[in-house]
């Protein structure tokens, strides 16, 4: 098998062939796409970062020729680097790291996510940042109405920009929920039957999963959300303080910890669990993450079944 090692920035792409050891450069265009495409052999394989929205073309022509392509987190390469106690950085020798480090690692071929999935992470993306922006007003309306020296220019300024984000964001947030009534409407109601289980949570869940088809076990979906735990403990002196790894979604953790809060009273395996470790004198806090980790998992069972939650489970799980 041959190795593409692929290092992606804006205007162009570096490739290191692990069998010819050759480098090349090509532009990050169609063009440079079909040119790259062109020069492979069929053992080729390809192997870059998922680098910002750059990789995306060039990943997603080679998926679609069945050209075999893997596209890794850049922590992975970073850290492998660290490791191999890499002094230099470069473009060329990034491309030759990632050949060298798809030679000896197992490697999981990329798909493509759908139009529709690719739309509603860039929905979900923008409403993420209108959300900061209108906290950001909200707070500088609250401080300028407290000072005795504001210009009404100011905070009719403040209240348009506000109104007109707060306007944007209900076109989006209705443009989401017809996509998923359209295309996850079964995966939707079923997660939403979960008992602390909000739309937008539903929502962000689907987005992430692609209608939880991207993961094939619970333990992997908790990984990529960044809510599994973290042991620190070597030896008989070094017993660190247990936590979670949060590598992963911060925005779906936060709400998954915010539906913890209705969860504990009305979901039936939460309020057991949650009445249990109480009792046992764990932390709210260490109690509410485990309550979010058992939230994640019981939408991934009714979101892979299609099922609706049934008490009956939850409780015996």
């Amino acid at each position: 098998m041959t190795y593409i090692g692929i290092d992606i920035s804006k205007s162009w792409f570096d490739c290191f062939n692990s069998t010819t050891d050759t480098h090349h450069q090509y532009d990050n265009t169609v063009q440079g796409w079909n040119e790259f495409a062109g020069s492979l052999t069929d053992e080729a394989w390809a192997v870059m970062e998922a680098s910002g929205p750059y990789y995306l073309g060039l990943a997603s022509l080679l998926a679609d020729r069945k050209i075999p392509v893997s596209v890794l987190n850049p922590l992975v390469i970073r850290r492998y680097s660290q490791m191999r106690l890499s002094r230099t950085k470069t473009d060329a020798k990034d491309a030759r790291l990632i050949a060298e480090y798809a030679a000896q690692q197992p490697l999981t071929r990329w798909n493509p996510p759908s139009w529709v999935n690719q739309t509603m992470r860039q929905m979900i993306s923008v409403c993420q940042g209108l959300i900061r922006q209108r906290a950001m007003l909200l707070g500088q309306k609250e401080a300028f109405t407290n000072s005795p020296a504001t210009d009404p220019l100011v905070m009719d300024v403040i209240d348009d920009q506000i109104h007109r984000i707060t306007s944007a964001l209900s076109k989006l947030e209705d443009r989401l929920r017809q996509l998923i009534v359209t295309h996850y409407r079964h995966c939707f109601d079923a997660v939403t039957s979960i008992p602390g289980i909000g739309p937008k949570t539903a929502v962000l869940l689907i987005c992430l999963t692609d209608g939880f088809s991207k993961f094939d076990d619970v333990r992997k979906l908790a990984s990529y959300v960044g809510i599994c735990p973290r042991i620190f403990n070597s030896g008989s002196s070094i017993k660190g303080r247990g936590s979670i790894c949060k590598l992963g979604s911060s925005q779906l953790r936060k709400l998954l910890y915010m539906c913890t809060w209705t969860a504990k009273k009305c979901n039936p395996g939460c309020k057991q669990m949650y009445d249990r470790m109480k009792q046992a004198g764990k932390p709210e806090r260490v109690i509410k993450i485990a309550l979010a980790h058992k939230l994640l998992r019981q939408t991934y069972a009714v979101g892979t079944s299609g099922e609706h939650f049934a008490k009956e489970k939850a409780l015996a799980a």
